[in-house]
């Protein structure tokens, strides 16, 4: 077989590895994307290799598959369907995909493919969808050991779980290979950092490129030039300033349940989409968000579950105005669905989602939020951020909707409630309250 491409000294080393997930990413240029293509050639004499390759974007896949069938031709390799896969002369296939939605992650639940690449893991903004992903990762085959190969770049939606999975330092040693065993899962792992450094042929042929990450300042260059983890503090993000002054002003760690206090939820309501619920408690002129949960694809009876198995005493429920509309199928609101379960809900004000954020900023000094138990709440709207127009080089005056939108909204839901006003109606809650109590 003629050969067109070899690894770089970097990428010969991730190629070596044996563990069972690998994450090679980091800095822009890197060299990630050709090393996963190559990284599935190994099994392509095996008949019964199969392999599955997933990309966040059909854009970036259709990218991905102009350059695999380059590297693949001197195989004799075929690219055939929509989607596309490579057959091998062998009867080896590697087959590829994209994620349009939250159900494209489960359907290729019961599947077997003994080798998984993931291109630009951190576009995946839940740690749920990708073990959803992986659990198709086996093999039958005992000469073929399953694999996943991650790669991806530090800033994205997944930043926070890719690091945390991983173990990733917030400033990686490039010279330096990160592996452990997890005994939660039996599993072990390695981290294999990157920057354009170890890819002297893009600097050798893109100088220019190079020149354009070093001009890029502070967390994007750390990120994109450096391979830092250290953190997205995104540009447009509503709540950089608050999240900064909570944690300044301790109001961000450990907020313990108070017994004696009934406990509000507020709630964003998903029907194909994710559901959030904050569990708050008034204390004094304090508020305390103690405790937070979100879920997708399940129905109101899955969440009614939730709230009982959590064992609070619950002073009152608020949802948005469109709980009212009734469903197709049914006939009925998912308010009057709701009622039937047990769940009485009080109607948030509709507000324009700008005057929304507008109270969040307002309101935000009077929150205390438990680290532990609503860091997925945190981090989401840490990442809360303006929409971007590609086009006109600026930012929309709206939000952009993405997985950090939900626990957004469940706070705007919050802090738009006029919680002194309706006293007279939560009082009317104490007495069932103090009677649940004893």
């Amino acid at each position: 077989m003629k050969i067109h491409w070899k690894p770089q000294p970097k990428q010969a080393i991730v190629l070596s590895r044996t563990e069972f997930e690998i994450f090679f990413g980091g800095s822009r240029g890197g060299g990630k994307t050709d090393a996963g293509i190559a990284w599935l050639l190994y099994d392509k004499d095996h008949p019964r290799y199969r392999a599955l390759v997933i990309r966040r974007n059909a854009d970036d896949l259709r990218d991905w598959i102009d350059r695999a069938s380059w590297m693949y031709k001197p195989t004799g390799a075929k690219k055939v369907g929509n989607p596309p896969e490579f057959r091998f002369p062998s009867g080896a296939i590697i087959r590829t995909g994209h994620l349009k939605d939250e159900q494209a992650y489960t359907k290729y639940l019961g599947h077997e493919y003994q080798k998984m690449l993931i291109e630009e893991l951190t576009l995946i903004s839940r740690e749920e969808n990708y073990k959803k992903l992986i659990s198709s990762c086996r093999s039958s085959i005992p000469e073929i050991k399953p694999q996943v190969f991650c790669t991806g770049n530090p800033l994205e939606a997944g930043h926070y779980w890719v690091k945390e999975r991983w173990r990733i330092p917030d400033y990686p040693d490039r010279n330096k290979i990160y592996s452990f065993f997890d005994e939660k899962e039996g599993r072990d792992r390695v981290f294999i950092p990157a920057t354009v450094d170890d890819n002297p042929k893009l600097i050798e042929i893109n100088p220019e490129y190079v020149k354009f990450l070093d001009g890029l300042e502070g967390e994007l260059k750390d990120a994109w030039r450096h391979g830092y983890w250290t953190g997205p503090r995104p540009e447009g993000a509503y709540y950089t300033n608050q999240l900064k002054r909570a944690r300044e002003e301790g109001r961000i760690g450990n907020v313990p349940y108070e017994e004696d206090l009934p406990v509000y939820t507020w709630w964003d309501l998903g029907v194909s989409d994710t559901t959030a619920i904050g569990f708050f408690q008034k204390v004094g002129q304090e508020w305390h968000l103690f405790d937070y949960y979100e879920a997708s694809g399940e129905g109101l009876s899955h969440y009614a579950q939730i709230l009982q198995e959590k064992g609070y005493v619950y002073g009152g429920h608020f949802a948005p105005h469109d709980i009212r509309v009734r469903e197709l199928g049914s006939g009925k609101s998912r308010l009057e669905m709701a009622k039937s379960l047990g769940i009485d809900f009080e109607i948030v004000p509709n507000l324009h989602i700008n005057d929304g954020i507008n109270a969040v900023r307002m309101r935000f000094n009077t929150l205390w939020i438990d680290e532990k138990r609503c860091a997925q709440f945190l981090k989401a709207i840490a990442l809360y951020r303006k929409e971007w127009n590609e086009k006109m080089g600026e930012f929309k005056p709206k939000p952009l909707h993405d997985w950090a939108s939900h626990a957004a909204d469940m706070l705007r839901y919050w802090a738009v409630t006029n919680f002194e006003e309706n006293e007279e109606e939560a009082e009317v809650y104490l007495p069932n309250w103090q009677e649940l109590r004893g």
